[in-house]
């Protein structure tokens, strides 16, 4: 499962290494002036993702890789049993982020209490 990383110039998404395989990506650090909060995903959140362009996804198992759909550019690293919380960027690296993690709702709190004290 990727780890969130908040620093106080941003955050860093580690991968684990099957993660990294699955995703064909390294690990992500997203600037803290690039990103603009996070929130809890509802059901059915993967079917606005787009292309994934490259990346692995196994139906209602494992989503991993990067997705383009229109002018957005997303991440995803998400695998069954997990919540989907989704981090809001300003378009660089990325327009999205997408985690699979045990609990959502805690962890976008932490992320946007740590928004709101820079």
């Amino acid at each position: 499962m990727a780890k969130l990383e908040i620093t106080d110039d941003g955050l860093w998404i580690r991968l684990s290494r099957g993660e990294k395989v699955m995703a064909l990506h390294a690990d992500i650090f997203i600037p803290a002036t690039s990103l603009r909060g996070a929130e809890v995903c509802g059901p059915g959140w993967w079917k606005q993702l787009g292309l994934r362009v490259p990346g692995t996804g196994i139906p209602g198992l494992a989503i991993y890789g990067t997705f383009i759909w229109a002018k957005n550019r997303d991440f995803v690293a998400w695998s069954r049993g997990k919540q989907a919380i989704r981090l809001n960027l300003s378009g660089k690296p990325y327009s999205h982020v997408y985690l699979g993690t045990e609990n959502a709702a805690a962890l976008a709190d932490e992320v946007n209490e740590a928004l709101t004290a820079c």
